[in-house]
């Protein structure tokens, strides 16, 4: 029984490493994604100290052998390897070159329109578009989900009128025809593999609703950490090699386990048969 649980607890962490490379290759084209690494740990073991000592002279194996109980997935790790660099002249397009987020809110509404709650999500993708919002009577640049920019203080930044002329420095100040609408907040997370995906590229904050960043993070551009470059986006990360050469090794895996619950089968049922006699 001890092989099938080893075998079986393998196979099901395998298949969650395969879940893994397979979300990797689905973003190999997703802006600013940053792949993930499945990590792999141990399952509880025993020792086998107290052998029966009529067993000394047949056995092979030490005193206090340490039995395994199989290996789970323990961790997918965020590889946060600079991705590509895609230069589109696109004024709203803006890339992060170094370690940093943008803060960017949306507002959650009820039946009636009112707005309850906003959530606060941080991301790589820095491919805005500008709009007309109704709630903050403005033109702002939001995410392709809808998720409006914040500057350095988690404010969403509100232009009041159409702009033509958009400049945006290294340090993150922004100007629209010559006016300045304040600075682009990047925001330095200590513990990225904490960060919770909530899908459409983006993480959670983890922040209350209207709170400040600079309660949790740390000002990337202030620290120097990162600098902003404005016409230009970050690719993915993901390497089409090194993902199907993780899938060859996944497939082998989860052969050589199958494998192994087979013969597990077969050698209890040789051996209920040899009871049986």
């Amino acid at each position: 029984m001890q092989s099938l649980n080893i075998s079986t607890s393998a196979m099901r962490g395998i298949q969650q490493a395969l879940d893994n490379t397979a979300n990797n290759l689905a973003n190999i084209d997703t802006i600013g994604y940053k792949r993930r690494v499945a990590s792999f740990s141990e399952l509880l073991s025993d020792s086998m100290n107290e052998q029966p000592a009529a067993d000394n002279q047949n056995r092979n194996t030490p005193v206090g052998i340490r039995i395994g109980s199989g290996a789970r997935l323990g961790m997918t790790k965020l590889d946060l390897g600079q991705g590509i660099v895609k230069v589109t002249d696109v004024p709203t397009d803006v890339l992060v070159e170094g370690d940093g987020y943008f803060l960017v809110t949306h507002k959650i509404k009820d039946a009636s329109g009112v707005v309850i709650q906003e959530e606060n999500r941080l991301t790589r993708d820095g491919s805005f578009k500008i709009s007309f919002d109704d709630d903050e009577q403005g033109y702002v640049l939001h995410t392709t989900s809808g998720h409006i920019l914040t500057d350095e203080n988690g404010v969403n930044i509100v232009l009041p009128e159409p702009v033509t002329n958009i400049q945006i420095t290294a340090e993150g100040a922004l100007t629209a025809n010559g006016v300045s609408y304040g600075n682009i907040g990047l925001w330095k997370v200590d513990n990225p593999d904490q960060l919770q995906q909530v899908g459409q590229n983006l993480f959670d904050a983890e922040l209350d609703s209207g709170a400040n960043p600079t309660t949790k993070y740390t000002n990337a551009l202030i620290a120097g950490d990162a600098t902003l470059r404005q016409g230009a986006l970050e690719g993915s990360n993901v390497s089409m090699t090194e993902e199907m050469s993780q899938l060859v090794n996944i497939q082998r895996a989860y052969q050589l386990n199958s494998r192994a619950v087979g013969i597990s089968d077969q050698m209890m049922g040789i051996a209920n048969q040899l009871r049986s006699r």
